[in-house]
């Protein structure tokens, strides 16, 4: 105890800094210094008082004795636990459930046998040994204990002639939520040798083939002075450092860049905001999200208008930077909807997959806020945030006007007295208008279907149209899309109705439930990517955001009433039930700092993935409260003579700004900035890197100038009041040329390009004059008002059709055929499958032993050569087959399939089978159908023969139509 007593006293001396306090001229300390004395004096004192109060509060003998008396407490709670998870167990496995982590544990049971306690292979982890030749591990700085374990169960043992690959960077591990442990990695890296004798065998890749000289520099600058075993868990040095092996042409204004914003009189400095664990968070912080968002919002749009230039690798060319090449970082994403929604007032497309915002998006808002009222118009807020929304569009003062006529009741008794007696024209016409719409969606919502009221309500409002003309349009149309999908999803559930669809989504957000933002966009659309640093990792932006840099680290879970750690196990407070009184044991004090000082090295490493991630650019963002303050405060490693910054500075930040801002304060492009004779080590301040840092103060990003708020507020009142808006544009011309453009290939945009024969007929059908396609087709038959299950199921006549031409198709046309031989072989079909028992009872057997009795089959038996079922392809100019098209340089794609062509001595012959009832609809009287069938089927015919004379180069001599209802031959 007293030895780490002595070592934590000596680095608390340590960490006073008093190199910094040398004498100025004539032996004398300036006031500046004698102010850095006071607060080095009141550092001593409290660093002291905390080391007092964590160690030595109490004597040891009373830590001991809090042991021995939690003892049963922690066994009871063992036991607990063990049950809890045999039960739990016991459960899944009835109902046939594992999650990943039974998965990985049930693997282990498989793979291992206990001997004497320690873990052994068992025999199929042998089988796998002798199995595999080679083992590879890719991403292996994330492996976990248990994972671990498998692999070494599944590969030989000796490492020096082992057979397993393993690829990682540990200063990528950033899943130890998950587990992952990155001691690991770094045991391996540190036993391993580049020879490969006695251990290991390792292969340092520290190549970067994804980033720019610049982005590697500066990355390499601030880790130079980050990492260390004592903090980072790992030495950044010449090894694990960065080195450029992707090929940029040279150009300018890569260098990176430090955005700091300024708050001005602010009551509390971000540093001291909310932990960023939490999704609610301070009223500052809102500010700071808002600040950092236009901060950035403002700098890409000044990139791309300027037209800043990256390198395209696929085309090898220098192009324009577009919104795609940007991506906004974030540690967690509670700011996300904030900076979203100042994206959108700066006019910059911004996407973020998002699980929650959905209900707070604004023209979900305001269409909830309408949905309660067509349910209740009793409802002030409801009612009063619908009024003065787009959607009515009225002004405050017209809103207390209509109050003030009535006073007492509701504002919908208000609106309806007003309506009563009041003069004002165009504000009892706004009103007056919005009334008798709810009168008539409160009807329809009494008699129609949610989903129908939602999508009335779109058309009657122009709300729909109205949002996708505002910043963000896409996005909010999918938003409402998602409103009606979802109301007809709910539809779809046994219940029904507005009201109880409304309670539904209230229960939800009671519970603090929320949906995700409707998916308006895809990969390629051209948008600023915004999302976490873990979602990043593997993935590359040519310009990278990393924001959030002031935001305080998470480290919520050291005030929990308990701690875990799979060395030291189970720490906990000691509880005095009769006293009711808990104070800290030494264990969970331990436990603690181990705790606290793995979480940092985590932060480090996600701040490492943050900033690799940019291929060409780096633009870092943070906020403080008094930037000279703030920057005097970082100056104080001035004189720090190692590359590594002091273990204090880095052990004591709260925010990557703290690690950031004195790292960047010893560069020479920054280093000028500080006031005072101190200067950085040469070869720190003197660094390869550029860096550009630019102040912002806070009244410098306010909301939109004046002049562009009035003139927006005009541009939607005009927009309300479906006026003409006259507005000058250096893309006017561009937009009309657009609007009016037409499409070279007309009868591509009216018909199909690619066409079948059948699909033509039909066309030319709709087309022809008189009721011949009535009379043909015959009138539907509606369905017997009968439930389904009584009423007869059958064949349609198109389904019969094409049982009978798969028949026909099939039956061999090269002998005579009787009907008991035409019933067999429709039989065989069944048997081989080819026809269900249903399709063959629906083929008439007569009728096709009638054909294979008729003149055309004795032609076909005789026929040199028979296709049957000819499929075809064919390039028709439109005029041919659209009489009313003047344009001739225009191709429509013919496709069909020809029933039967053979050829005899006299030539080609084209035969196609019909299957029409005649009989029924024509009272068998052939003669007065005659007329009717030929003209309904001339153009399949002559298209037919059309197609084969081009394909063939033969002309068709015969071309027959045999409707196998009554066995007619007729000739076209």
């Amino acid at each position: 105890m007293e030895k780490l007593t002595f070592r934590d006293l000596h680095e608390e001396m340590q960490n006073l800094n008093f190199t910094r306090l040398k004498p100025c001229k004539g032996e004398a300390y300036d006031s500046q210094l004698l102010d850095d004395f006071g607060e080095l004096r009141k550092k001593a004192k409290t660093s002291l008082e905390k080391l007092h109060a964590d160690l030595f509060s109490r004597p040891l003998h009373g830590y001991m004795a809090d042991f021995e008396k939690m003892k049963p407490v922690i066994e009871t709670l063992i036991f607990l636990v063990q049950r809890f998870g045999e039960r739990y167990e016991h459960i899944k496995k009835e109902k046939g459930l594992v999650d990943f982590s039974d998965l990985e544990h049930y693997c282990l049971q498989i793979l291992s046998v206990k001997e004497d306690g320690v873990l052994k292979p068992s025999s199929i982890a042998q089988k796998y040994r002798t199995q595999f030749e080679e083992v590879l591990v890719d991403e292996y700085q994330d492996t976990n204990m248990v994972q671990e374990t498998l692999i070494k169960l599944v590969t030989r043992d000796n490492e020096e002639q082992g057979n397993l690959f393993m690829v990682g960077d540990v200063k990528q591990s950033i899943y130890r939520f998950r587990l992952a442990e990155p001691f690991l990695f770094l045991t391996k890296y540190k036993r391993f040798t580049q020879d490969g004798r006695q251990f290991g065998k390792r292969i340092d890749l520290n190549k970067n083939f994804r980033s720019r000289s610049q982005v590697l520099d500066a990355t390499n600058f601030i880790f130079n002075q980050l990492m260390d075993e004592e903090v980072g868990e790992i030495v950044y040095d010449d090894d694990a450092s960065l080195k450029l092996g992707a090929s940029y042409p040279k150009v300018e204004g890569m260098e990176t860049e430090l955005l700091l914003i300024a708050k001005e009189n602010a009551e509390e400095g971000v540093e001291e905001e909310s932990d960023s664990s939490l999704v609610a968070f301070s009223e500052a912080e809102l500010e700071t999200a808002q600040l950092e968002a236009r901060a950035m919002a403002r700098k890409i749009k000044e990139l791309v208008q300027n037209r800043f230039q990256i390198y395209d690798r696929k085309l090898d060319i220098m192009r324009n930077v577009t919104y795609r090449d940007f991506v906004i970082l974030l540690r967690s994403m509670p700011w996300a909807a904030q900076i979203m929604d100042e994206f959108k007032q700066e006019g910059v497309p911004i996407y973020a997959d998002l699980s929650t915002g959905y209900f707070d998006a604004t023209e979900v808002m305001i269409m909830m806020s309408l949905l309660k009222v067509v349910d209740n118009p009793h409802q002030d807020i409801p009612l009063a945030s619908v009024l003065r929304s787009p959607v009515v569009g009225l002004s405050d003062e017209e809103l207390a006007t209509l109050r003030a006529e009535q006073k007492k009741g509701t504002y919908y008794d208000a609106l309806k007295a007003y309506l009563a007696v009041s003069n004002h024209e165009e504000l009892r016409d706004k009103v007056k208008y919005f009334y008798e719409q709810l009168k008539a969606w409160r009807t329809q919502a009494r008699q129609s279907s949610l989903s129908e009221l939602v999508w009335q309500i779109y058309r009657d409002t122009g709300f729909y149209e109205f949002v996708g003309g505002l910043p963000g349009g896409k996005q909010r149309q999918a938003n409402l899309r998602a409103l009606y999908d979802r109301a007809r999803q709910y539809e779809a559930t046994s219940f029904r109705g507005l009201f109880r669809f409304l309670r539904f989504i209230e229960r939800m957000q009671d519970r603090g439930n929320d949906l995700g933002a409707a998916r308006a966009l895809g990969e390629q659309e051209d948008v600023v990517r915004l999302m976490t640093i873990h979602s990043s990792k593997g993935l590359e932006y040519p310009v990278v955001f990393v924001a959030g840099l002031a935001r305080q680290f998470n480290l919520m879970d050291l005030n929990k009433a308990y701690l875990l750690d799979k060395e030291l196990g189970f720490g906990s407070k000691y509880i005095d039930p009769k006293l009711r009184i808990t104070y800290p044991t030494l264990l969970q004090q331990t436990m603690k700092k181990k705790i606290k000082k793995e979480s940092m090295a985590e932060e480090m490493r996600v701040l490492y993935v943050a900033l690799t991630r940019a291929k060409e650019k780096l633009i870092l963002v943070g906020t403080v409260k008094d930037a000279p303050e703030k920057l005097r405060q970082w100056s104080s490693v001035m004189a720090h003579e190692d590359w590594t910054l002091p273990a204090h500075v880095r052990r004591d930040a709260k925010c990557y700004l703290d690690w950031i801002g004195p790292s960047l304060i010893r560069h020479r492009h920054v280093s000028h900035m500080v006031e005072g004779e101190v200067q950085p080590t040469e070869m720190i301040h003197q660094h390869a890197s550029s860096w550009k840092l630019s102040m912002l103060l806070a009244g410098d990003l306010a909301e939109q100038p004046l002049e562009e708020q009035q003139h927006h507020e005009e541009l939607l009142t005009a927009l309300q009041k479906h006026e003409p808006v006259s507005e000058s544009s250096d893309y006017k011309d561009e937009v009309y040329r657009r609007l009016n453009w037409s499409y070279d290939y007309r009868v591509a945009s009216v018909h199909r390009s690619k066409q079948s024969v059948s699909e033509l007929k039909r066309q030319q059908q709709l087309t022809d004059a008189g009721g011949s396609d009535d009379l043909v087709r015959g009138s539907k038959v509606p369905l017997e008002d009968r439930p389904l299950f009584l009423q007869e199921k059958s064949l349609t006549g198109a389904e019969k059709g094409t049982a009978t031409h798969a028949v026909m198709q099939q039956l061999p046309l090269n002998k005579a055929y009787t009907l008991e031989m035409v019933q067999d072989f429709i039989q065989s079909m069944v048997t081989k499958e080819l026809l269900t028992q249903e399709q063959a009872d629906a083929v008439d057997a007569n009728d096709v032993a009638e054909f294979l009795d008729s003149d055309i089959a004795q032609g076909i038996r005789t026929a040199r050569t028979v296709y049957r079922e000819m499929p075809f392809s064919l390039g028709v100019s439109a005029k041919e087959i659209y009489s009313h098209w003047e344009q001739e340089d225009e191709t429509i794609l013919v496709q069909g399939i020809i029933d039967c062509l053979y050829e005899t001595e006299e030539g080609l012959v084209l035969l196609d089978f019909k299957t029409d009832n005649i009989s029924e609809r024509f009272q068998g009287d052939f003669e007065r159908a005659k007329p009717f069938l030929i003209e309904r089927y001339r153009i399949q015919l002559e298209l037919y023969a059309k197609a084969i004379e081009r394909i063939v180069k033969q002309p068709v001599q015969h071309c027959y139509l045999y409707f196998l209802d009554g066995g007619h031959a007729v000739e076209i």
